[in-house]
């Protein structure tokens, strides 16, 4: 019975000593893995913010896009007393378009002189 209590504490050692050695690889792993993704999300977001750069400067060159100015209000302290006003278009008083019947390429309102109902085509 001795010998049988002393290959169970020899696997019940074996098997504590795997555990640790599975327990330190996946510490290393997950380590590794921890540095390579920090490294790699560094990268994209350089990577992201120099084409978001390149795309403004040419956007920019090729007349597409006027460089950004300055609010001139911004040092005065003024602002908008309702944030949504900020939204809202400027020319709120003009009158909404009027719809068209007509849709196309050749689009323009109806006339009176367009309406042929009641012409005598006979005559």
């Amino acid at each position: 019975m001795s010998e049988f209590q002393t290959k169970l504490d020899a696997i019940a050692a074996e098997r504590v000593a795997r555990q640790d050695l599975i327990g330190r690889r996946v510490a290393a792993s997950l380590a590794e893995s921890q540095a390579r993704t920090g490294d790699l999300t560094r990268e994209a977001a350089a990577t992201v913010q120099r084409l978001a750069e390149q795309a403004a400067r040419t956007r920019t060159a090729a007349g597409w896009e006027l460089p950004e100015k300055s609010d001139p209000n911004a040092s005065l302290g003024m602002d908008f007393e309702d944030p949504e006003m900020a939204t809202e278009p400027t020319n709120r008083h003009a009158p909404p378009p009027e719809p068209q019947t007509r849709r196309g390429r050749h689009a323009r309102p109806d006339e009176p002189e367009d309406d042929y109902s009641t012409k005598d085509w006979l005559g």
